[in-house]
């Protein structure tokens, strides 16, 4: 153990060892001189050490380098040895790598802003367009010598361009549905079964059109493809906008397709169009912009087609629709068929053929010449596109059974739709086509439509017209009451309004002129003319005339109701205007005095001229009244003047063209008053406009 004593003495000795002021330097003497310079034995060695590193670098740099080697399968000699093989490797200089870093740095793109990035891509696409243009035309200008660009301007339709996006590929796409449509002919191409036998210039004609054929498939399978990505396919995980893009180019796609149904229907392919484009008139995608593609399409292709092939194709899958989906299908495609092209073709009469004697009594060569004349006079049809009489009929059959099922289906199954009105619609314009066979079933379906359904105007209007026409043409020789039906049509002359559709008071022309054909009580003819003329005081004098040219046709055909225009006759009961049922109004009590009252009292003055002559009719005259002239006379209202047409009679020839101005007090708009029975009145009978 040390005292603290000890200690204490011990570190005091050995402090004053270090704090004295001694000489270290002798340390330092074999590698300095005294005045700290470096000494000279130091000098040499470093000197020494430096040659020598440089001596070894230019020993090294002087030899070879070793270059890598790369080993080869070994040989034997014929001594039995083994020669072993290599071959250097060539090594790239450090020199050309970094010349070519150099480069590649060089060609790296130095970001652009966005006006120069617009700028490039809108002249990469007038290149693009400028390209399309010039292959378009040199296809156009001589389709036989360039059907093979066809192709290169395919290419540009199936691969999307990262420069351009979708741009070229829609142009690309509408300038070959432009092609298309200039350079198809309007027949179907048919495959020739030997083409050694044929001559030089139809096997040229012959591979020319096998040649358009295939590109016009691989075009519209690439249309399909399209629209196949856009809309049947499940949204797969892309974005928004790329979404959108790729059914807008869906939406191209099908107009495109539908452009080239409607104008080559004729050309082959026909049937994969319809069965790809139709459907999608019942799609709802994209606010509806395809089935109004579809729709116009159809219509359009209606009106053309005269043979009916096309015709029976789309109506058969419009068919096949309302079956599959029901009440889902669009309305206005239903709506469609009111457009079919249908004539009344009747008994297809035999066309009268030559007298040709017996077969048997024809020699062999005459039987050969009679088969080759039948033969070029088929071709020559066909080149002359003629319509054949029989086959139409037949197409004609066919389309009519597809639509009469169709609307069948809806007045049975479908009634609480709203393709009613369209069925009902349909079946009033072809009920002069419909067979006999169905009558009584449309008959029974019709009633409990009218009992159970709550109809508007015009389906009622529908309904009743579908009876009339059909009891006035093929059923006229069936027993059916109709007291029912000029019921309904009695009741529905209420609520005809001054905003009713125009095709609503045609449709109500054409069920009266089909009700003249059937026997129907006197008492319901006059409560009929009664209520005509009532109504006709709160329509618009274009309204007006229709309804007075309607009454005079029913008292024309009865002439017994003219006794309404005598006020001072007295029949007996007093006519009850609020009857439903127009035999129990008692309206041969009635009086015609709105007749009167509108000769006598009406601002318009054309209204006021059929008033005076109906009012003068004399049943026992056979001179023609110039009501009928007003009939058909079409008035153009703006603002507070009524324009005339020139359609009056000669001796109303100071009446054409006049325009009639309205008094400041009845300055109002004729189209939209609807209550012009007030109006009527309150011009005085010395004051004519």
């Amino acid at each position: 153990m040390y005292s603290e004593d000890g200690d204490s003495e011990e570190d005091e000795g050995e402090l004053e060892y270090f704090t004295e002021k001694r000489d270290f330097s002798f340390l330092l003497n074999d590698l300095a001189d005294e005045n700290g310079k470096p000494s000279k034995k130091a000098k040499v060695e470093q000197s020494t050490e430096d040659n020598y590193a440089a001596k070894r670098y230019k020993e090294e740099k002087g030899k070879p380098q070793a270059q890598e080697v790369h080993h080869m399968l070994p040989l034997k000699t014929p001594d039995g040895g083994v020669l072993e093989r290599s071959r250097p490797v060539p090594k790239v200089k450090t020199e050309e790598v970094e010349e070519t870093k150099e480069e590649e740095k060089e060609k790296e793109v130095v970001p652009k802003s966005i006006a120069e990035l617009y700028s490039l891509r809108q002249q990469y696409i007038a290149a693009a367009k400028q390209d399309i243009a010039k292959m378009c035309c040199a296809i156009t200008e001589d389709p036989y010598n360039n059907v093979a660009s066809m192709k290169k301007l395919r290419s540009y339709c199936s691969t999307e361009d990262k420069k351009a996006g979708q741009t070229i590929r829609k142009l690309a796409i509408l300038s070959l549905t432009a092609i298309y449509n200039d350079i198809l002919p309007a027949y179907k191409v048919k495959p020739a079964a030997d083409l050694d036998s044929l001559s030089k210039e139809v096997k040229v004609q012959h591979t020319y059109e096998s040649e358009l054929l295939r590109n016009y498939r691989v075009f519209l399978d690439l249309l399909f493809e399209n629209l196949n990505l856009a809309f049947q396919s499940k949204k797969q995980k892309v974005c928004e906008a790329a979404w959108q893009a790729r059914r807008k180019m869906g939406l191209l796609s099908l107009s495109c397709m539908a452009e080239l149904l409607a104008k080559n229907y004729n050309f082959n392919l026909r049937s994969n169009l319809v069965n790809t484009v139709i459907p999608y008139g019942t799609s709802k995608a994209m606010g509806g912009k395809l089935a109004e593609i579809v729709i116009a399409t159809i219509k359009e292709l209606f009106e053309k087609d005269k043979q009916g092939e096309c015709t029976v194709e789309i109506v058969r899958i419009i068919a096949s629709l309302v079956k599959k989906k029901g009440g889902a299908v669009n309305s206005e495609l239903l709506q469609t068929l009111i457009h079919v092209r249908l004539v009344e073709l009747g008994e297809v009469r035999k066309e009268k053929e030559e007298a040709l004697p017996d077969t048997s009594l024809l020699s062999k060569k005459q039987r050969k010449h009679r088969k080759e004349q039948a033969k070029v006079r088929k071709e020559l049809l066909e080149a002359q596109a003629v319509e054949d009489k029989k086959k139409q009929s037949k197409l004609q059959s066919e389309s009519l059974d597809h639509i009469f099922v169709t609307y069948f289906r809806v007045l049975k199954q479908l009634h609480d739709t709203p393709l009613l009105p369209i069925a009902l619609a349909g079946l009033s314009k072809f009920a002069h086509l419909i067979n006999v066979d169905f009558f009584t079933d449309l008959f029974e379906c019709l009633k409990r439509i009218i009992k159970e359904e709550d109809l508007s105007l015009a389906d009622s209007l529908n309904c009743v017209s579908t009876i009339f026409t059909i009891l006035s043409g093929q059923g006229s020789v069936l027993e059916v009451d109709i007291g029912e039906f000029y019921t309904l049509l009695y009741q529905n002359i209420l609520l005809f309004t001054p905003q009713t559709p125009s095709s609503t008071y045609t449709l109500l022309r054409q069920t009266l002129n089909n009700a003249l054909k059937r026997n129907v009580a006197l008492s319901a003819q006059m409560a009929m003319v009664k209520r005509l003329c009532t109504v006709s005081t709160h329509l618009n004098p274009e309204q007006a005339h229709i309804f007075l040219c309607e009454a005079r046709k029913l008292i024309r055909a009865s002439p017994r109701i003219a006794q309404m225009l005598q006020p001072d006759e007295d029949f007996g009961k007093p006519y009850n205007p609020g009857s439903v049922e127009p035999d129990r109004a008692n309206a041969e009590g009635a009086v015609l005095w709105e007749i009167s009252g509108m000769a006598h009292r009406s601002y318009h003055q054309s209204l006021r001229t059929t008033a005076t002559h109906f009012s003068r009719y004399d049943p026992n005259s056979t001179k023609r009244s110039e009501v009928e002239y007003f009939l058909n006379n079409k008035f153009k209202t703006s603002q507070d003047f009524v324009i005339l047409d020139d359609s009056f009679p000669k001796s109303c020839k100071k009446m054409q063209n006049r325009r009639i101005k309205l008094p400041e007090y009845l300055n109002i708009d004729v189209d939209t008053s609807s209550d012009l029975s007030m109006m009527s009145f309150l011009t005085k009978p010395d004051e004519a406009p």
